[in-house]
């Protein structure tokens, strides 16, 4: 992204239900997500991106 003139401050990854293509035959991966802990980690996440 920097190519189109952002910068990057930070990052955050979290897994969601997917049931796309293939996985739909064995009932999709990460089930309940995302779940009470991501969604805390993600409220962390912001707060310390407000410091930022």
């Amino acid at each position: 992204m920097e190519l189109k003139g952002y910068v990057i401050v930070d990052e955050f990854n979290c897994g969601g239900f997917n049931t796309n293509s293939f996985l739909k035959y064995f009932g999709g991966i990460n089930k309940g997500k995302p779940d009470a802990e991501d969604l805390k980690r993600a409220e962390e996440f912001a707060q310390n991106l407000q410091k930022k």
